[in-house]
Formats: structure tokens, sequence, C-alpha cells
């Protein structure tokens, strides 16, 4: 009987990563364990190249991959070469560090080993030059090819449903009303999601509050259906302090520590599964038995 291991947002904790999967009773040698991942699995930890090669050991039918916001992010950033201030903030430039090398701290490497050999003046200039060569690495190396090749490639769905489930980074694509995109963005359901295939709008999907639009009512005709939303990207413990506990301050959880799925029969059709791991050190592993998912 297969089992299915849900997580998302690992951000680079490969080691936290691994921890909680095999707390939750995932075995990499059995063929009917599968993972299902709900992206943003780069930016902020050190180790993404250590998450890439796990998850590209499995066969395909035994990795689900879903993409998140921060799997466009690195993809417009090594695309536009240079970073913006939400790549720094977001952890996305950190990523390419990490796969290659530090520039600046190459640079000073290279002027430390030729002061006093060449004038002042040209050290500098060479140095620039030293630097930007190095800087251009990042965005030109085997690691970083090998997975933005792979972000490409058919492995990655823009959503993943199974029997009730429908598995998503943030929340399902919906039309957005004002095409000049106003704030705030007014949106509206539209039957055939599904068979969306704009990029922008799949785009757009992975970086909203899942809660604040399911009670907005956007996932009502799912909910009808009897569809379940599984997502991530929003930190549970905020599912619990702004659903359950907003009235309750003595109950809140503090988001720095606690942030166990979400999951509530005040609010059907909803799981929250972000454990703000960079904080947390911890990653929430949604367990589905096969013999539970209704077709």
């Amino acid at each position: 009987m297969k089992t299915y291991f849900v997580c998302s947002d690992l951000h680079g904790f490969y080691k936290e990563f691994l921890e909680s999967l095999i707390l939750s009773g995932f075995d990499q040698f059995n063929q009917e364990h599968i993972l299902i991942i709900l992206g943003d699995i780069f930016d902020r930890g050190k180790h993404p190249w250590e998450i890439f090669q796990f998850l590209t050991q499995f066969p395909r039918e035994r990795v689900i991959l879903v993409k998140g916001n921060h799997e466009y992010l690195l993809e417009k950033l090594v695309k536009r070469k240079y970073p913006l201030e939400h790549d720094y903030s977001n952890g996305t430039y950190g990523t390419l560090i990490s796969l290659y090398k530090d520039p600046m701290k190459e640079q000073h490497k290279w002027i430390e080993n030729h002061r006093g050999k060449i004038s002042n003046e040209v050290l500098f200039l060479q140095s620039v030059d030293y630097y930007h060569h190095v800087e251009n690495k990042l965005y030109n190396n085997k690691k970083i090819n090998k997975i933005l090749n792979w972000l490409k490639s058919a492995n990655w769905l823009n959503y993943y449903e199974l029997g009730q489930y429908i598995f998503v980074h943030s929340f399902i694509p919906l039309k957005v009303k004002d095409e000049l995109y106003s704030e705030p963005i007014s949106f509206e359901y539209f039957q055939d999601w599904r068979d969306c295939k704009d990029k922008k709008t799949w785009e757009l999907s992975t970086w909203n509050c899942p809660y604040d639009l399911y009670l907005k009512g956007y996932f009502n005709k799912e909910l009808k259906k009897g569809k379940t939303l599984v997502c991530g990207h929003w930190h549970t413990a905020l599912f619990y302090n702004d659903l359950l506990y907003k009235d309750e301050p003595t109950k809140q959880l503090d988001v720095r520590r606690e942030n166990p799925i979400f999951k509530s029969d005040k609010f059907p059709g909803l799981i929250g599964l972000d454990t703000c791991t960079v904080l947390t050190r911890k990653v929430n592993v949604l367990v589905i038995q096969e013999k539970d998912i209704k077709f």
C-alpha cells in the first residue's frame, strides 16, 4: 500500500528535512513510499545541492514536485544575471553563492595576494575585473545549470491532485479582475483553473496568503466537491493565531518556535504545512495512507 509523505518550504535545510522525514516513517528504499514536495526547496539554508541530490536520486514516480515562489525567484535571478534587493532578503542570491563561491570573499583574497605587487590604481581596476569574472560564474556553473534544467523539466507541476486532496504551494490560481493589478488585487474563482496555461497566473498563485483567500470564499466550489487544499508558503502558527486563536492571545503560537501542521474541523478542507524551517529547524511532514484517499 502506498504512503505519501507531504512537506513544503525546505529552504535549503537538508539535515532538518532528512531528520523530519525519518521521524515521520519515510523509508527511501521502500518503493511504496512517495514524496510530495510543495515547493520552496531552496533559499535561506546552506545545503541546496544536497537537497537536489537527494530528490533526484528517486525515480520520477516517487517524487511529486509542485513549484513554489522561490523556484520562480531562482529562475528569474539566473536569467537576469544580477540580484535585486528581494534576491538578498529571500535568500536567492545566497543559494547561488552556496552553489559556487562568494565573489566578494574571492575578490578580497585576490586583493591581498596582489597588494604591493602592483600600483593601487591598477590593483583596484584589476580587482573589479576579477570580481565580475567570479560573479559571472555564479550564474553559469555545473551545479546551477543542473538545477535550472531540473526546475524547467516536466518533473515540476503547478499543482497535484490526488483523490480529495489538491496540493499547491499556496493556493489555486485565480482570475485577476483588474488587469492593471491594482492594490489590493481583486480576484475571482474560475471553473477551469486546472487547465490554466498562463505562467504568470500560476506564479502569482504561489505568493498569496492561503487562509486569507480561503476565508474570502475562493475555495468554496472545491469544498462543495469534497476537496481539501494542502499548502505551504505561510507559517502555520499564523494559521492558528489568525483563524483559531485570534481572540485568545494566551493560546497564540510563537512563529519562531512552533508551527505544527494546521488542520481544524472549524476550517474543513484546509491544511497548512510551512513550519518556518529557518527559525524552527523542523519540517512538517503530512502522512497520507492510500486507503484514506477518496477517489
